[in-house]
């Protein structure tokens, strides 16, 4: 695994000082030299953080994560880094989550390790679906049980922040599908890399913290529910996003109609319960139409 050359990058818009402070003093006591990508936010501190381990990109409009990560990755391959670190500006890590993950025994076919991550919100790990390949079939369902008791797992659909994906992967299956602007990037990406025969990892004994949405609990027919609390915007990427998704992999990843079909149900479920639920629910059902008659097609940038 690579020791030296380390690279982290962080995508920004209009972060919390504290918490980016925070991230990114864990990241240089990890000997991490830093990309902060700043995406179109006017937040003046954001230049007081650079200094020789840490350099700052930045963007005149918000052009979405996708495109924010792949000027980021480019930057650190021209660095000749030999993989790199995503994370949100909201992350939380511990004093050793770069040794532990770059340290941990993995296969030579893998293509990116993820962490464990703790959403805040819930106090919950969140369980990335699994996948299997049989006879060049390619499979991903619901984890049947709890899978954080081995080291390492399997893993498809995990979020992107804490992950760490080698440069020989990202130039073999490109960088992040930027038509996409923000949902379900890291899912498209993660099941390239499984198309393409590459392992994602979760090493499950390291940890990171993130807030994952702005979830409210309700109850719903007595039983208890986080509500992801997306605004309408968002909501008409998710349902969008989704349909494209499908139109791509389907054919390539069996049970991606059943994994869609669950996301856009409870995404449905959760915009007629929350607030502003009108606006919420028209967004994302135009989202859902416009994927299904818009081509999701482009070329995915070239990591060069």
């Amino acid at each position: 695994m690579v020791k030296n050359n380390v690279w982290s990058i962080i995508i920004l818009f209009n972060p919390d000082i504290e918490r980016l402070q925070s991230l990114v003093h864990h990241l240089m006591l990890q000997n991490s030299k830093i990309i902060l990508v700043n995406n179109g936010s006017k937040n003046g501190f954001i230049s007081d953080l650079i200094n020789e381990y840490v350099f700052l990109i930045q963007l005149e409009d918000n052009f979405g994560i996708a495109k924010a990560q792949n000027v980021g990755i480019t930057f650190a391959k021209k660095k000749k880094a030999k993989g790199i670190f995503l994370f949100d500006q909201d992350s939380k890590i511990s004093n050793n989550f770069i040794p532990t993950m770059l340290n941990a025994k993995i296969a030579s076919s893998v293509g990116m390790i993820v962490p464990n991550v703790l959403d805040v919100n819930t106090n919950k790990y969140l369980e990335p679906r699994i996948y299997n390949r049989q006879n060049s079939k390619i499979t991903v369902e619901f984890p049947k049980n709890k899978t954080t008791e081995e080291v390492i797992r399997k893993a498809a659909k995990p979020i992107a922040s804490g992950s760490y994906i080698f440069m020989d992967a990202l130039m073999q299956v490109g960088g992040m599908r930027e038509k996409f602007f923000i949902d379900a990037v890291d899912t498209d990406f993660s099941f390239r890399l499984i198309e393409k025969g590459y392992d994602v990892f979760r090493i499950n004994n390291v940890h990171l913290v993130h807030p994952v949405g702005n979830k409210i609990e309700r109850n719903f027919f007595g039983k208890k529910i986080f509500l992801s609390n997306h605004s309408p915007k968002r909501r008409y990427y998710i349902g969008r996003n989704n349909i494209w998704l499908w139109k791509i992999h389907f054919g390539k990843i069996n049970g991606i109609t059943k994994d869609v079909f669950v996301t856009l149900f409870s995404q449905l479920v959760y915009s007629l319960l929350e607030k502003s639920s009108v606006s919420k629910t028209s967004h994302l059902i135009w989202g859902i139409l416009e994927g299904l008659i818009s081509s999701p097609k482009e070329i995915v940038r070239e990591i060069k």
